[in-house]
Order: structure tokens, then sequence, then C-alpha cells
């Protein structure tokens, strides 16, 4: 079964009825009975191992997982976009923009980048099933529209399109944060498989806002991601306080040991802690980096400076 979107209303589709004769192979059908198709086998027009080394990052990146090859090819072709529809003319029939977008990384893919005990053979080495971008607000629909047409220009295998969810979440984020659906693996049998991809704009704003607007311009210099320190805090926003009442679920779902222990906080709630792949991405990051100041230490004082 493909991976479910946002719409409990929208029909999924399944392995066994979604390849025809012609090798058309439905993605998703949306509500209004629009099918989202694409050809099999899926195709590329690039080498992401190639790219990676264009963007000067480094080969311990493992290029196993789909979606760092998929992130590879989206952030070269971001900080080429002013000279892409000079390369891809029949997919792009206009600038895409005119200065390079600096599209960040950060989630798990983030890690991989920055952290060599991430990827494979390491020891906090974990699975991505999908990649998370930042980008600055001003280009946000520079490279919304950018991601639409990829398939044109590199191939199917980097095929994303907007459902009508996907564009009513967009509408309702007035430029804040856009939406879409990718694909991010291929099964066994060859098949495509999909999620969602949200694209934040300016901050990083779940469950607490990360502003990363000083980032940008540092784009080369923090490896195409937000950089450590935005890092650590993006991924430990997801300490939070539940009702004590909610023991007993963590306790049926076999996550009762991510209880913090903290006695000075309010008697009736209690406070939980990371899952665990949060948890492996910042013991990679801390493993992987000294606590300083300078190219690719952790700065505690900037972390002080940002809280």
């Amino acid at each position: 079964m493909l991976i479910a979107c946002q719409s409990w209303r929208s029909k999924l589709t399944n392995n066994n009825c979604s390849a025809d004769a012609s090798k058309k192979f439905i993605l998703y059908q949306d509500m209004d009975g629009t099918a989202y198709n694409v050809d099999l086998p899926l195709t590329s027009n690039v080498d992401p191992a190639e790219l990676r080394e264009n963007l000067c990052l480094p080969l311990y990146i493992d290029l196993n997982y789909y979606p760092m090859r998929s992130a590879m090819v989206t952030i070269w072709a971001s900080t080429n976009a002013p000279k892409l529809h000079e390369q891809y003319p029949n997919a792009f029939s206009k600038r895409v923009s005119g200065k390079p977008i600096p599209s960040l990384l950060f989630g798990g893919a983030a890690v991989k980048i920055q952290c060599r005990s991430s990827n494979a053979k390491g020891p906090l080495e974990r699975g991505i099933k999908d990649t998370d971008f930042i980008v600055p607000k001003n280009q946000g629909n520079d490279f919304y529209k950018l991601l639409l047409n990829m398939e044109k220009a590199f191939g199917t295998q980097y095929k994303s399109f907007a459902t009508s969810n996907d564009r009513r979440f967009t509408m309702w984020r007035s430029g804040e944060r856009y939406r879409l659906t990718t694909i991010n693996g291929i099964t066994k049998e060859g098949f495509p498989t999909i999620t969602v991809l949200d694209l934040f704009c300016d901050r990083i704003d779940l469950r607490h806002r990360v502003e990363v607007k000083d980032v940008f311009e540092k784009y080369k210099e923090n490896l195409y991601t937000i950089g450590l320190e935005y890092l650590l805090l993006s991924k430990t926003q997801f300490i939070f306080d539940m009702p004590k009442e909610a023991l007993e679920q963590l306790r049926e779902h076999k996550q009762e040991h991510r209880v913090l222990s903290y006695p000075h906080y309010a008697e009736d709630k209690i406070i939980v802690g990371m899952e665990d792949k949060d948890i492996k991405d910042v013991s990679a990051i801390f493993l992987d980096h000294e606590i300083g100041t300078g190219k690719e230490k952790v700065d505690s004082q900037k972390i002080r400076k940002i809280l």
C-alpha cells in the first residue's frame, strides 16, 4: 500500500491496481477523481553522486537512501536556479529565480550530511523517509514551482505534485509554508511510494518557533543545512508536556521510557522526551562535533544567544 496523504477521503491505490499495460502507475487519486500518474520504470537524467561532489558535500553521505539522492538533486537545482531555464528549456520556460535559492535541510537528512556516524555503518545510523526543507520566504514560491517541475528536467524519480489538500494547506499559510506530495522511495517490486513534503519559510514553527533567517547566506558553510546549533534546537523542541493521565497510554505503546524525571514541574503533568530517532540524531551531532567556536563545532554561546 502506498503511503497515505493527508486526506481520509482521498482514494488510496495499491500495487495490484495501479499499473496497467501502458506502464502507467497511479501515485495518488484525489477527492475529485484526479489521478496523478507516473510512467514506469522511473527515470533519472542525473547522477546524484556527481552532484554531491559538485556541491562539495562529504563523500560519507549515504546515497542508498532514496530521500538523500533526491536531496542532492534538489539542492543542486536550487543553487543553480538562475540558469536552469538555459540548461533545461523544456522544463523551465523562464528563469526560476534571479539568484540562487538557499534551500536548507533540517531533520534526519541534515544530520546525515553533518554527521558521519549517522550514515551507513555508523553507530547511530537510522533510516529516513523524507526530507525537510526551509527557504527564505521571498523565494518560497520560486522553490515551490521548482519542485513541481523537477521531473521534467531530471527524471520521473524526482516527481512532486500538489493535491487539492496540499493546495488548500498552502493557501491557508499565505507564503509561510508550502506542501506537496512527492516520491520518496521505490519498493522491491519497482513501484514508487509517496509522502508529504512540508516546505518551511524563514522559521521552523512546530512546538516552538526556531528562526533561521540568519543562516541563509551561509548555506555552503553549513553544508546546505540550517547548521548544528539550529539542528539541535529543532530536535529538542520535541520535548513536551502531557496530562499525567496520559502515562497509561504511553505504557501501552511502550514509550514509558520517554518520561523525564523533573520534580519541579506541575504536579498534574508529565514531561515526555524525544523519540528514539531524534535522540540518535542529537547523539550523532555531539559524537561527531566538539563544543566550541569555529567551523564544524557546536557553539554553545550561539545557542545561549538564540534562547
